[in-house]
C-alpha cells in the first residue's frame, strides 16, 4: 500500500511541476501563428455605404471608399462618422477595391479592369483604363499598393491564372509599364494554412473553418476579399472573407500569423487598410443588418 500510495504521489507531482511538459508548452505557444484581436472599435456607416466593397486612407481622419456597382469614391471622415464628399469617376461596374499611389488612385473591377484617376485631387483628374489577364471566372476582389517596389498587388478571390485550386496566389502590376508581371509576387498553400489550426486549442473556435477543410476545392478555405500593405514592417495583410481571417505574409512571402476575427459585427469582410499612424481597419458590407460598418482593429506588428 505505502509503495502504491508513493508511486500515485510521484504521478502527481511530474504532471503538476513538470519543467519539460511546461518548456514544451512555452515553446508551442511562442510558435502559435494564430491570433486573435484583443479589441475593436465599430463604427456603423450611412446607407450609401451599406454594400463597401473597398478602403485607402487620405489621411488619419479621411479615408476613401467604394462600393459595388457604383463608379463614385465616398470620402468618409472617420472621426465625424460621415460621408464629406462623392466624387464620380467612371460609369457603374462591379468595383471590388481601390488604393492611393502618390497622388493618383487606382480601382479594380471583379474582372481585373483597372482604373486610374491621375491627380485626383485636382479639379481636372485625369481617368485612364488598363486591361489585364483577369477575368469574372478569376473574381478579383484585393488592390494594394507595393511602395518599395512601385507596384499593384491584386489578389484574386477565385484560383489564379494557373488555375491551381491548391494555392492563391498575389499578382503584381507594374506601375512603370502599367502592364501585369507573368509570375505571381505571391504563392500561398492553402494547406499551410490548414496546419495552423490542427491540434490548436482554438479549434473549438474554429469548427467553421475545419469543415470548410473537409470540401475537396481547397479554394472554399481562404477566399481573398482585400489586401494591404503595412507601410512600416513591409508586410502583406491579406483578408479572407470565408472563415473570418487575415493572413500575414512578411516581405520574402513566408507566412508569418493568422489573425482570426470573430463577432457578428464582421458581417462580410471585404475591405482592409492601415491609417497613416499604422491603424488597422476592416470594412463590412451591411449583409442582412443592412447597416455597413469600418471596425479598428488592435494588432501587434
Amino acid at each position: 500500500m505505502i509503495r502504491l500510495f508513493t508511486l500515485l504521489l510521484a504521478l502527481a507531482l511530474i504532471s503538476c511541476n513538470n519543467p519539460i511538459k511546461d518548456k514544451i508548452a512555452d515553446r508551442e505557444k511562442s510558435n502559435k501563428k494564430v491570433m486573435s484581436p484583443e479589441e475593436s472599435t465599430v463604427h456603423d456607416l450611412p446607407k450609401d455605404l451599406n454594400e463597401i466593397s473597398g478602403i485607402t486612407f487620405l489621411n488619419d481622419s479621411v479615408l476613401l471608399a467604394i462600393q459595388d456597382e457604383e463608379g463614385i469614391l465616398f470620402y468618409y471622415n472617420i472621426n465625424q462618422n460621415k460621408i464629406i464628399k462623392k466624387q464620380p469617376f467612371a460609369d457603374n461596374d462591379d468595383y471590388e477595391d481601390l488604393v492611393i499611389a502618390g497622388n493618383d488612385i487606382y480601382t479594380i473591377t471583379s474582372k481585373g479592369l483597372i482604373h486610374q484617376i491621375k491627380d485626383f485631387e485636382s479639379s481636372k483628374p485625369v481617368i485612364k483604363s488598363f486591361k489585364t489577364p483577369f477575368s469574372a471566372k478569376n473574381d478579383i476582389e484585393g488592390l494594394a499598393y507595393d511602395s518599395d517596389k512601385h507596384r499593384l498587388l491584386i489578389a484574386p478571390k477565385n484560383a489564379g491564372l494557373d488555375k491551381d485550386k491548391t494555392t492563391k496566389e498575389i499578382y503584381g502590376f507594374d506601375l512603370k509599364t502599367m502592364t501585369l508581371q507573368s509570375a505571381p509576387v505571391y504563392t500561398i498553400h492553402l494547406a499551410e494554412i490548414e496546419s495552423q489550426f490542427k491540434g490548436d486549442a482554438l479549434e473549438e473556435s474554429s469548427k467553421k473553418f475545419l469543415k470548410a477543410l473537409g470540401n475537396h476545392n481547397m479554394n472554399q478555405v481562404f477566399r481573398s476579399s482585400a489586401l494591404t500593405v503595412n507601410e512600416k514592417t513591409g508586410e502583406t495583410y491579406i483578408l479572407s472573407v470565408i472563415n473570418g481571417l487575415i493572413l500575414v505574409l512578411t516581405p520574402e512571402g513566408v507566412l508569418k500569423k493568422l489573425i482570426q476575427l470573430s463577432g457578428p459585427e464582421y458581417k462580410q469582410p471585404e475591405g482592409i487598410a492601415f491609417s497613416p499612424m499604422g491603424k488597422l481597419y476592416i470594412s463590412n458590407e451591411g449583409g442582412k443588418s443592412g447597416i455597413g460598418n469600418i471596425i479598428e482593429l488592435q494588432h501587434e506588428n
